[in-house]
Parts: C-alpha cells; structure tokens; sequence
C-alpha cells in the first residue's frame, strides 16, 4: 500500500506545444501496515506487517519479518505470534499464533507490534455476530442476458433475522470454490442493523456463480471503530480524483503511533451451497 497523496496536476498549453512539468515530491517515510484479525474460529488468527513505500516505488510492499508480536485479552491471556515464511522460503510478512487459540465473544484483545525500535498497539472488541440460517439461489435475469462471465448467472441469496436490541455492524465475504471473489477489485461490503433490517430475507449477493460452484459466504461482527474503518477505506478506493471529490486520506484506525491498516476482533460463521 503507498503513503495517500494529493497531487494537483496543472498542464499549460501554449500554441499546440506542451511544457513537461517535473514534480517535486516530498516522500514520506515508510510506515507500518498492520492486517491482523482474532475471531472465534479456528485458523483464522493471523497478523500481516508490511512496510509503506514511496509514490514512484514499483512492486509489492516489503514485508516485516523480524517484529514480535502479541496478543493478549483482557482476562490476562496472551498469546505469541511468530513469522511465517510461505512454503517456498519467501517473506510473507504473515504472522500466526505460536498456540493455537479462539477469540471468546464479549473479550477484548490488544495487539501489540515492536518493530525496529518502535511500539504500536491496537485494541478491539469482540462482539456476537448474527447466524446465517440459510442460503439459497436463484438465476439473475439480468447476468442471465449479459453475463460477465460465461455461465455464471446465478446469485445466492442469505436469510437470517437480525436482533434489534443492540446496535451491530457486520462485514461480509463472498467466496466462489473457496476464492474469495467481489464484483469490482475496489469493493468491500459492509453493513450495519440498520440497513440489513431485523429480517435478512433474502439478501443477493454481488457476485455471481455458475452450475457446479460452491457458494460460501462468511459474516464477520464488527465494532463501530471497525465499520468506520471500512467505509473510509471504501470511500478512498472508490474516489475519482475529480475537482470536487473529497481530499485523499487514510482510513482512521485503531492502530497507534502512525501504523496504518486495522486489528480487528470479529466473530464470524458461514453457510455453504452448491449451485446444481
């Protein structure tokens, strides 16, 4: 991920010829990005450090492989999380419990990173999430005119009934034989109660399957600092740069002494179908 810039362009055109402008830009130093999430089900424990990199920097963010890290609850538990090169010995950045644990709904968990020299904790917690109680499908009239891609004309539809006596925020995956899959690279999909309503009757998904698929989708409890986190992240990937679009900036995070990302406590379940 780069450092978010704003950057006014200005071309002058003089008589059919045209000035090349060089820009003079300050490069910030690189900052620590942190993907890490703890929830109540096994093997979806991890934490991701990555290092920011300058505006004209090409390839993938380097990886952070010498930090410690540690998460700990508020009943005095803590646990170790240790680097995890991938199968083929590179740096992944990638970082996984020593002791394999679950997140308990109703904790807090802190996470706390020491990296060259420098602190950066974060605090989340974990709230109860709605169950699914069932997924269906049906074809979409619409794909099946123009589908996008050859066959995939079907759309899952997920039920389950909301409880209105708390306020809750959820995030939602879409996962196409095991592939996590959206509809446009920049799309998160997120919600809160009010929106979904106390009867999720039939909710499409974006994103569509054809015959033979395996439809998976998970929903993940959110807090309300973690809901912020996503709509500003979804607002910065879909802005157009345009006169009166709002100023670029980073999403506001849970994370101290700079770091940018988010360290997320959900619950979560899922419901599975074939599409037939």
């Amino acid at each position: 991920m780069k450092n978010v810039l704003l950057i006014l362009l200005s071309s002058i055109l003089f008589w059919s010829c045209e000035e090349t402008v060089l820009l003079d830009l300050k490069q910030s130093s690189p900052r620590l990005i942190v993907e890490g999430q703890v929830t109540n089900q096994p093997g979806f424990q991890y934490v991701k450090l990555t290092r920011s990199v300058g505006f004209y920097d090409t390839g993938d963010s380097p990886a952070v492989t010498d930090a410690s890290v540690v998460v700990t609850d508020n009943v005095g538990n803590e646990i170790v999380f240790l680097h995890n090169p991938g199968n083929d010995g590179d740096s992944t950045g990638f970082y996984l419990p020593a002791t394999q644990f679950v997140g308990i709904v109703g904790r807090s968990y802190t996470l706390q990173i020491t990296a060259n020299g420098e602190v950066y904790e974060a605090k989340d917690d974990l709230q109860p999430v709605t169950p699914i109680d069932s997924l269906t499908y049906r074809i979409n009239d619409d794909e099946q005119q123009d589908p996008k891609d050859s066959g995939k004309i079907y759309e899952v539809l997920f039920y389950a009934k909301e409880p209105q006596d708390r306020v809750d925020y959820y995030l939602l995956k879409y996962y196409r034989n095991d592939s996590l899959t959206v509809y446009f690279d920049t799309d998160i999909y997120y919600a809160d109660d009010e929106v979904l309503g106390e009867n999720i009757d039939g909710l499409p998904s974006p994103v569509y399957y054809a015959k033979g698929d395996t439809a998976r989708v998970e929903m993940y409890s959110l807090t309300r600092t973690g809901f912020v986190f996503y709509n500003d992240l979804q607002s910065l990937l879909n802005s157009d740069g345009g006169l009166f679009s709002q100023p670029p900036s980073n999403s506001r995070t849970n994370l101290s002494n700079g770091a940018l990302g988010y360290f997320q406590a959900s619950a979560l379940n899922w419901k599975e179908i074939i599409i037939k």
